[in-house]
């Protein structure tokens, strides 16, 4: 009987141990392996909130592909930038201009990058068909702006998004007209 437990203790250990091996040394030994996994509007969860066609997920994801081009050189020379200002902080003498001239740069291609994901964003509404686009826009509502209006200016209601609470500004639109 103590041998038996003993061995199954020591197969349980054993799967144990190779287990973790794998788990730090897959990626190094079999690298990228991760980056295999589907992503994109094709793959992602949200396809099946808004109940995307197949059609509607394609034209969404050839649209992610072309606004991710769009952006990576605005956010390598992000990268670049900050990296600049790094190296001017580890600096001993920092002049006021040197770092005003970092920053002001910091934040033009922030707002570069902010700019094409807006207008992916509004060239990606003429996909949705308008309950879907309630739906799109109560998560966009739910990830951009959670409690930043006031309550008069936006009274609370729910989002369209899985019916969770938000600060109601989805149907601020409807009220306008």
């Amino acid at each position: 009987m103590k041998n038996r437990l003993m061995i199954i203790l020591l197969v349980a250990s054993l799967g144990i141990n190779i287990g973790f091996l794998l788990h730090w040394f897959w990626p190094k030994i079999v690298p990228g392996a991760t980056a295999r996994t589907p992503s994109g509007w094709h793959a992602s969860p949200i396809k099946h909130h808004l109940g995307l066609s197949s059609k509607q997920a394609r034209l969404m994801e050839n649209e992610r592909r072309q606004v991710l081009a769009q952006a990576k050189p605005l956010q390598e020379a992000l990268r670049q930038k900050r990296r600049e200002l790094f190296v001017l902080l580890k600096g001993k003498d920092i002049h006021d201009a040197d770092l005003d001239v970092i920053l002001h740069e910091i934040s033009r291609l922030q707002a570069g990058i902010e700019k094409v994901f807006i207008l992916h964003s509004l060239k990606a509404r003429s996909v949705f068909s308008p309950a879907q686009l309630r739906k799109y826009e109560g998560f966009l509502e739910r990830g951009l702006c959670p409690g930043l209006m006031s309550e008069a200016a936006c009274p609370p209601g729910q989002t369209a998004f899985r019916g969770k609470p938000g600060n109601g500004c989805a149907g601020m639109k409807d009220e306008k007209k």
